[in-house]
């Protein structure tokens, strides 16, 4: 049964054991030296901080690291990070330097060149991990939902690595937070009619009809703070008012409570609201620059609503937003305009602008250019949600109409990096009333259309980001070849579906418009190489990408810029294009960090999965799976599609048919209604390995001979390979044989080991004669020469078939053992099982004195890493039966370890 108990005034609980052993677990863990992190989740009123607070007394051996989430600074970027921190910043010397600084940047404290949000991250957990040491901690934040999204993203990422720290993050929110998204919940439903009029019961001081009571009951709806307040307001005169929405309802009452007071009182009450930061100080001295007596404060506090300590408390967050509304406009400017005076410009300039800014009237050029300072401040230091606010306020301060639509077209940027379409195009639609400028209409356009190809990967975005290119080349040559490399990566997602004549159009645009002036950006050297691909019928020229692809991956590694969407998804197609692993990696993962540092949120879904294809390239299954897990999150986020192409990838190199046939279906529903070729290209290939996997080699060939066909973007490194073994396997020479040809004349092009590799693997697949044997050991060397661990597996898979095959059963040990070992430590199950019927097979002949044929090969097996369930997939019999034989083997052998076992079967032996 769910309980409750009173708020924190020493009366006691009623109830909510079960929640407040949750809470204390974690607690207590995090005293007995481990971490962990718990959300306390429910509406207002429903007793998150009293759970909380309970809580936090019944383990007093923790240090209290507390903060408070305010709805009115949401938009000042690590405000609530800063709120957190506070008491541990003189630890800060005790950091490694460029955590340090990274850390006092985000904070203000320090100026410089922006610090990442994983940076900032492994800062802050380096500080709770210095002041743990000391004390175990617990980081308290209350209303994490009006956390700013810099702190929640910050915090999001060091609560996820606090296991061997002796630090527990617990937050109350009312809603979900995303940067949290994957903590443990504890959510506190409404308390139940009897639990309500036990804590009714226990506040009254005086009887109470039992008509009235269960009035109250039934109107308070389960709601611990309106069970609390409606005696108290009643007493008063309140009138409970049937169906009215509790929150508004305790709102009224307290404007009420408060109305009673001296009108200095109440300013003053509204004052203290209007300021997020709860320092009593700040309070007192904007109270005195408005010529409040101090008596006031004395007569707030009997209300029992507002607590003037260190820090300035209300009773609840009802209270201050009850009162910070029951100001009037005017008011609310006087109350910042105090604020903004009593604040220390030297330690705070952000909020001192902000606060002038609510005060102001009327345009003030000054203050406007000061909160684009502001602005530019905060995206730098991750603050994308702060910088759009600043801009957006900025844009109402400015008289001149120009510079407004300006400022208000900057904060549209800013909205869409978030994923916030509908502010986006809002904004945009603001800036086009405020001037009518041909170029700054222009600029909307390319918004426009870049909002339209986030919610949609289909022709409709490209042509109008071909179109919007149009418009804006003529007035700013260096945007439109911006956005037609955005619609160069749009037409990559149609793939088979782009019309015929797209991709001619969009070359001929790109030539139409003049080249830039003095040295070529890496965007313009890309947007060559890549019309130059167009041209030449879609073979990649490695003389022309190789340039390109070396200027990106030297500003990412310098970070001396921001990039546009699709320029570095399409650099790491640029790279498997030229089958350069090394790069592909590189700009894989720096660009999941550009996305995740910079907030750009819309950009995060694509970044996830290319740094996820990457781990599968390197046999990183699981890792690979987490971050698509996470780009699905990302997408329900935004409303972007959803991001199928790594998942049913993964899938099908474990061997999982069941989950790759039903993503299978999903997404070619999903491809053919968005037009979203590509899609089905990454099906059809993990489809292939699938099959190759389970050994049906004419279905694996069905399954992929389109995307050999077709030879997309950065899809042959992939698909060429499943393809030209599928094929041989199944007796389809003459087709596997062309796509060699087109792989070794790729190799002969580029300097990849990767290709390289691969070609000569798949020449050995269809040569009859012992030259094969040469070809593999060459592809192998090649291959291990990369960090490419599934093609290395693979082709050792295939040389081992090949001896075996060709009666060399040693050598085909040795080579599918360590193949098997590959597989078996990425998770490749179907390779696995296939590699150990390709081990039983060369076993027979070689039998053990003693052994019987079963025995022998259960033996082997076993000797070679597999576990029993592997040993049992293999054979087709049960796991205990495999356990029944290794006892026997055991017996005859005079061993009583596996360890053993593999000494007296070594490989090849």
């Amino acid at each position: 049964m769910t309980s409750a108990w009173s708020d924190a005034d020493g009366r006691g609980f009623v109830g909510r054991y079960q929640e407040r052993a949750t809470l204390l677990a974690v607690l207590s863990d995090a005293a007995a030296g481990k971490g962990g992190a718990l959300m306390v989740q429910g509406g207002p009123g429903i007793g998150k901080t009293a759970l909380l607070q309970a809580a936090l007394d019944g383990v007093p051996a923790l240090r209290v690291l507390r903060a408070v989430g305010s709805q009115y600074e949401m938009e000042l970027p690590f405000a609530t990070l800063h709120q957190l921190l506070f008491p541990l910043l003189t630890m800060l010397g005790d950091l490694p330097g460029v955590q340090a600084r990274a850390v006092r940047v985000a904070l203000g404290m320090e100026s410089g060149g922006p610090a990442t949000t994983p940076l900032i991250s492994f800062g802050v957990h380096s500080l709770l991990a210095v002041a743990g040491g000391e004390t175990p901690l617990v980081c308290a934040v209350d209303d994490a939902h009006w956390a700013d999204r810099a702190s929640a993203e910050v915090l999001g990422l060091v609560v996820r690595r606090l296991a061997r720290l002796p630090v527990a993050f617990v937050a109350t929110v009312r809603d979900p937070v995303p940067a949290f998204a994957g903590l443990p919940v504890l959510r506190l439903p409404g308390l139940t009619p009897e639990e309500s009029r036990a804590l009714l019961n226990g506040h009254l001081r005086t009887p109470i009809d039992p008509s009235v009571r269960d009035r109250i009951v039934a109107e308070a709806q389960g709601n611990p703070l309106a069970l609390l307040e409606f005696p108290t307001a009643g007493a008063g005169g309140f009138r409970i008012p049937l169906g009215g929405r509790l929150p508004q309802t305790l709102e009224a009452g307290f404007q009420r409570r408060l109305a009673a007071l001296s009108p200095g009182a109440r300013r003053f009450a509204r004052l203290a609201a209007a300021d997020p930061t709860g320092d009593p100080a700040l309070v007192r001295r904007a109270a005195d620059t408005l010529g409040l007596p101090r008596s006031a404060i004395a007569e707030v506090e009997a209300t029992g609503l507002i607590e003037v300590g260190s820090p300035v408390r209300f009773r609840h967050p009802l209270v201050r937003s009850a009162l910070y509304e029951d100001a009037g406009p005017g008011e609310r400017r006087m109350l910042h305009a105090a604020l903004g005076e009593a604040t220390d410009a030297g330690v705070d300039p952000d909020r001192r602008a902000w606060h002038a800014a609510q005060a102001a009237t009327s345009p003030n050029p000054w203050l406007a250019t000061e909160l684009e300072r502001l602005a530019a401040r905060a995206h730098a230091r991750g603050g994308l949600a702060a910088s759009a606010a600043f801009l957006k306020r900025a844009a109402m301060l400015t008289p001149s109409r120009r510079l407004r639509a300006r400022r208000l077209l900057a904060a549209a940027h800013e909205h869409r990096e978030m994923g916030d379409r509908a502010a986006a195009l809002d904004l945009v639609a603001l800036a086009e009333d405020a001037h009518s400028d041909e170029a700054l209409r222009a600029e909307t356009s390319v918004l426009r259309a870049r909002v339209l190809f986030d919610r949609a990967r289909n022709e409709g975005a490209v042509r109008a980001l071909i179109a919007a290119a149009r418009r804006v080349g003529p007035v700013d040559p260096v945007l439109g070849r911006d956005v037609l490399l955005d619609a160069l990566a749009a037409v990559t997602f149609l793939g088979r579906f782009a019309d015929a004549q797209l991709l001619p159009e969009l070359a001929a645009e790109v030539r139409a418009l003049p080249a830039p002036e003095g040295r070529e950006r890496p965007v313009d050297l890309l947007l060559n190489a890549l019309v130059t691909r167009v041209e030449h019928g879609g073979w990649p020229d490695p003389a022309v990408l190789g340039p390109a692809i070396d200027a990106y991956v030297r500003d990412v590694r310098d970070g001396a810029r921001q990039f546009g969407l699709g320029e570095l998804w399409l650099v790491c197609s640029a790279a498997e294009d030229v089958w350069d692993d090394a790069h592909f990696l590189e700009v894989a993962e720096r660009q999941l960090h550009y996305a995740r540092d910079s907030g750009a949120v819309v950009s995060l879904p694509v970044a996830l999965s290319y740094q996820a294809l990457a781990h599968v390239h390197q046999g990183r299954f699981d890792e690979a799976q987490r971050l698509v897990d996470e780009a699905y999150g990302v997408s329900a986020d935004i409303g972007a599609p959803h991001m199928v192409y790594v998942d049913v990838t993964v899938a099908g190199w474990r061997g999982d048919e069941a989950r790759v046939h039903r993503l299978s279906e999903s997404a070619v529903r999903d491809a053919a209604a968005r037009g979203e070729g590509r899609l089905l290209t990454a099906v059809e290939y993990a489809n292939a390995v699938l099959f190759n996997g389970l050994g049906r080699y004419a279905d694996a060939a069905d399954a992929c001979q389109t995307s050999a066909r077709l030879d997309e973007p950065s899809f042959p490194p992939w698909v060429f390979p499943e393809y030209v073994e599928a094929a041989a396997r199944s007796g389809r020479l003459a087709e596997a044989r062309e796509v060699v040809v087109r792989l070794e004349r790729r190799a002969a092009e580029l300097d990849s080991e990767w290709c390289t590799g691969a070609a000569l693997c798949a020449r050995a697949l269809v040569t009859d004669d012992l030259a094969a044997a040469d070809l593999y050991r060459e592809a192998i060397a090649r291959l291990a020469r990369t960090r490419g661990r599934i093609r290395l597996g693979r082709a050792r898979l295939l040389y081992g078939e090949w001896l075996r095959r060709n009666g060399r059963r040693r050598q085909a040990v040795t080579e599918l053992t360590a193949a098997r070992a590959l597989f078996s430590e990425m998770g490749a199950h179907a390779f696995v099982a296939r590699t150990d019927r390709e081990l039983l097979a060369a076993a027979p002949g070689r039998r053990t004195t003693g052994l019987s044929e079963r025995e022998d090969v259960v033996a082997r097996l076993v000797a070679g890493g597999a576990t029993s369930r592997e040993v049992a997939a293999a054979l087709q019999i049960s796991p205990r039966t495999v356990d029944a034989h290794l006892r026997k083997v055991f017996t005859k052998l005079g061993i009583t370890s596996r360890r053993q076992l593999r000494d007296r079967y070594p490989a090849g032996g």
